[in-house]
């Protein structure tokens, strides 16, 4: 969906963000997102990390879209 093999469905990632305690998130395997589009959803705060630059601009869009969504 995202040209990313392996992307998290969204509903599986919003239950588990529920579920942490902490108010911010590192992701040191970004790809195209999923965790941070979570957090975000969540109220927390997110870092990414991605070698891949075309992960990582769809990674940046996704999370931004998701930021804007809650503004």
């Amino acid at each position: 969906k995202f040209g990313h093999p392996n992307v998290k469905p969204e509903a599986v990632m919003d239950k588990i963000m529920a579920n942490v305690n902490g108010l911010t998130i590192c992701d040191p395997f970004m790809g195209s997102g999923s965790t941070g589009v979570a957090a975000v959803k969540a109220g927390k705060r997110f870092t990414g990390i991605e070698l891949n630059p075309k992960h990582f601009e769809t990674a940046v869009a996704r999370i931004t879209a998701a930021w804007e969504a809650k503004q």
